[in-house]
């Protein structure tokens, strides 16, 4: 009687098996169990430990070691030739007989069937909620839930790559950094490899990499993901995250750095980005970002910050006073100093101290040239624009401003 009512329940497990994957078939939904040997393979892991016995969800059970062609993704049976030994457990369940436990994998939040996935099987059609198990745990950096597939595996190897060279899942567990296209992270090391180049520049000594890390998620990229968010642009961009517009809005501040005097450029200059993403979509944000004032605002902000940390101009000079009005200029001013210095180097034949070039420049370059503005009042001709401003125009235009820059000793 046992034994007829296990083998009831195999072949109705069976045939719900063949109904689903029909189903699958005309919809399009994957049912598939995850084969456990290729999420190894898509994911970097750091590490495993053994968790010993436990009892764990049957419902967070969603793959295999070696069976994962013999059932669905709910554990029904896709081979008859294995109705012997799931009638034989079965049997078993009905008569009480205890059972081993099962040995999984945990990857995340769920497992992985070493052994015993037969036994998973009956329990699982029985409604048991929860099966005894032996765990092993393989550590990796990112988060599995239960309804994952195995193509969204592949797309989170690379998140989990990146955030196992970065260490961000543990410096930084709780910001989200993944994209919508998965080989875009070498894009966001460049960004910290660079941060950590000019982080060098600026305190004149190697930035160890957790440090330029860090310094990169909370002075560069959340900034102005925050910005992003203020401005609804997630909202605008449904199809990308955070962290695709983060890139996004970062190459369109360079594109808007180098393309100052003529803003059509940046569009020119846009297809490198529509070659990742599509040209309408590039040309919808680039129309939203050119309408929105914060983008120069944000850049001035940064270039600023950068320009007086640089050369320490604020140490050396308190009562300093320069701002600029366009993105990209203060680039520009850094130039100037670096030539200044080698004017000084020549002159004296001999190296000059950064610290002292910057004083240089500030004296008997910057301060007389503005000296000149003011006297002739030419900023009330440019109200929108800064004392800084017209210095980089007449630096640009000397020979247009010959007589007034005639005026001015040792400018180099």
């Amino acid at each position: 009687m046992i034994r007829q009512r296990a083998f009831d329940d195999f072949w109705r497990a069976y045939r719900h098996a063949f109904w689903r994957r029909l189903s699958a078939w005309i919809t399009g939904k994957d049912h598939q169990l995850l084969p456990y040997e290729e999420v190894r393979a898509e994911l970097p892991f750091t590490g495993q430990r053994d968790l010993g016995a436990q009892t764990i969800p049957i419902d967070k059970i969603i793959g295999s070691v070696g069976r994962y062609r013999d059932f669905d993704r709910a554990f029904l049976p896709l081979q008859a030739t294995n109705s012997q030994r799931w009638i034989n457990i079965s049997v078993a369940r009905y008569e009480d007989v205890e059972l081993p436990a099962i040995d999984v994998y945990k990857i995340g939040d769920v497992y992985f069937v070493k052994d015993g996935n037969h036994r998973v099987s009956v329990a699982r059609r029985r409604g048991q909620l929860s099966i005894d198990a032996k765990v092993i745990e393989l550590e990796v950096p990112i988060h599995l839930d239960a309804d994952i597939q195995l193509a969204d595996i592949r797309e989170l190897g690379s998140y989990a790559e990146f955030l196992q060279q970065t260490n961000l899942a543990n410096l930084r567990p709780d910001v989200d950094f993944e994209l919508s296209l998965s080989n875009e992270y070498g894009r966001l090391l460049d960004h910290i490899e660079k941060h950590k180049y000019y982080l060098g520049l600026e305190q004149q000594q190697d930035i160890e990499q957790e440090t330029a890390v860090l310094s990169w998620v909370d002075n560069v990229y959340l900034p102005l993901v925050e910005e992003i968010k203020a401005h609804n642009l997630v909202e605008k961009f449904p199809n990308r995250t955070p962290t695709d517009l983060y890139l996004l809005v970062s190459e369109y501040q360079w594109l808007r750095k180098e393309s100052t005097i003529d803003e059509d450029k940046v569009i020119e200059k846009a297809d490198e980005l529509t070659s990742i993403y599509s040209r309408r979509e590039v040309r919808q944000l680039i129309r939203k970002l050119k309408r929105a004032d914060w983008i120069d605002r944000t850049i001035l902000e940064q270039e600023e910050a950068h320009f007086f940390e640089y050369t320490n101009l604020k140490s050396l000079r308190p009562k300093a006073n320069i701002r600029l009005t366009l993105p990209g200029k203060y680039e520009k001013l850094l130039q100037h100093i670096s030539e200044h210095r080698w004017y000084l180097g020549e002159k004296r034949e001999g190296e000059v101290a950064y610290d002292e070039a910057v004083t240089s420049w500030y004296d008997k370059v910057y301060l007389p040239i503005v000296d000149v503005i003011k006297k002739n009042h030419f900023l009330a001709r440019f109200p929108n624009r800064t004392e800084s401003d017209l210095y980089l125009w007449t630096i640009d235009h000397r020979e247009d401003m010959k007589e007034a820059i005639d005026k001015i000793p040792e400018l180099t």
